[in-house]
Parts: C-alpha cells; sequence; structure tokens
C-alpha cells in the first residue's frame, strides 16, 4: 500500500495517490486552474504503481473538485462523490460548490454516488468511505484500515485550523459529530484537506480534541465564532484561531 500526498497549489487542496496491488486512486485533485499542471504530477508519481481506476471526492467544493472533470476525461475512469454532492457536481452549481467565490466556473462532472461504508478495493488493502459532515452535507473521508491513514479532506484542513461550517450545506453541530467519529479511530496518519499530514497518534489525538472543544464552545455560543478570530477570506475553508493553538 502507497499513499502519496501532492500539497495543493495555491487555492488547491492537496492531492493524494492513494495505490494498492492493483488499483490506484487520485483523490481530490483541485482546481480546475491547474488542472494539467496536477495531471503531470499525478502521472510522475505513477511509476512501478498500477493504473488509475478512479478519482475520489472528499466533498463538493471547487478547490477539490475543479479538476475532476478533465482528470476524469483524460483517464477515462469515473468520478466517486456522495450522494448529497451529485446533483450539484452535474450541474456546475457555482453556489454549493463555492465556485463562484472564486470567480471561476465549476466544470461539470457526471459522479457515482458512493455512501456511508462504501468500500474501494485497491488489492491487498482498501479505503472505506465514512460520511463526516459540517464542512458540507457530503464531506467524507477515506480510511485506510491497513496503515491507519486518514483521508480527512476540509473535517482538518489543516493543523491548527478548525473547517468553516458557514459555508452552503455546511453544519456546526455535524462537524463535531464527525470530529468525534475520527475520534474513535486509530488514526496514526491524517492527511488533512490542505495542510501537511499530522503524523502520530498522540499528536493526532491532541489535534482533534483541541477542534472538539473549540467547537463545542462554538455550539454553545450558537454558532459564534471567538472574537478574537480574524474573518475569513471568501475563498479560505478554515477560521483561523487567534492565538495560534501552537502558541
Amino acid at each position: 500500500m502507497r499513499v502519496v500526498r501532492l500539497p495543493g497549489i495555491h487555492h488547491d487542496a492537496s492531492c493524494v495517490l492513494i495505490s494498492g496491488e492493483d488499483a490506484t486512486f487520485v483523490v481530490d485533485p483541485g482546481t480546475s486552474w491547474y488542472q494539467s499542471n496536477v495531471l503531470e504530477r499525478v502521472e510522475a508519481n505513477l511509476t512501478d504503481q498500477p493504473g488509475i481506476v478512479g478519482i475520489l471526492l472528499t466533498h463538493r467544493h471547487y478547490d477539490t473538485a475543479g479538476g475532476a472533470s478533465h482528470l476524469s476525461d483524460h483517464w477515462a475512469v469515473p468520478v466517486h462523490a456522495h450522494d448529497h454532492a451529485i446533483a450539484a457536481l452535474s450541474g456546475g452549481d457555482l453556489f454549493t460548490t463555492w465556485a463562484s467565490r472564486f470567480n471561476s466556473d465549476m466544470p461539470a462532472v457526471a459522479a457515482t454516488p458512493f455512501e456511508e461504508g462504501t468500500v474501494f478495493e485497491l488489492g491487498g488493502g482498501s479505503a472505506e468511505v465514512l460520511h463526516m459532515p459540517g464542512h458540507t452535507s457530503d464531506s467524507s473521508a477515506f480510511w485506510i484500515e491497513e496503515r491507519g491513514v486518514l483521508i480527512a479532506g476540509d473535517l482538518i484542513p489543516r493543523k491548527g485550523n478548525p473547517a468553516r461550517w458557514d459555508l452552503p450545506t455546511g453544519c456546526l453541530p455535524d462537524l463535531l459529530e464527525s470530529v468525534e467519529i475520527a475520534l474513535d479511530l486509530d488514526v496514526e496518519q491524517l492527511i488533512p484537506g490542505h495542510g501537511e499530514t499530522i503524523r502520530g497518534t498522540a499528536e493526532i489525538r491532541a489535534e482533534l480534541e483541541q477542534h472538539q472543544e473549540t467547537l463545542a464552545e462554538c455550539v454553545e455560543r450558537k454558532g459564534e465564532r471567538p472574537e478574537s478570530w480574524p474573518r475569513p477570506h471568501p475563498t479560505c475553508n478554515w477560521f483561523t484561531p487567534e492565538p495560534s493553538w501552537q502558541e
């Protein structure tokens, strides 16, 4: 089993390659702005690896899914997303995909729906879908139990930065429940939507518990973020705590 994270360019989410003995899946290709570059980077990492059989999306947002149509056509492989995202993706919806905030069109893609518990076989291992709504209604993670790897999407966008719940189809109580689901897993590597991989069970648990505590406080405040946190940029998919959690 091989898991490779390709850091996102500019606004792009991290693109993750997961390969087993028989198949490779590409997770979250990013925006359509850099789709040709992402394609080249992915193919450069396929030496001695099985061919690509599909594209998996953690959620519908443009910075995650904008390049999916182009890569799907190039490799002639299907795109898979949670059932709640299918209509928005197929219609090229500008609002709930957040493409309008990036001043971009959302390339329409005919995605195949998955649901909680769907398993993608890789050969010598698998990736299981965990529906983790909150950032969006369709937000999902991919759990590779054999390696203790959780590809979390924007459930944890980057270390020290909690996901936003105030975007279309977001829900704060759902986001808190999803973090608590992640806490019940024995995660050894957590790949956020944008930042560097968080490694080690102790460090991952500390990060998730900090999110749990902070989100619970926000629930008590009826969804209001702490006054010290700056207003996020319209294209930003996370909040920035002040002071930093790492201080």
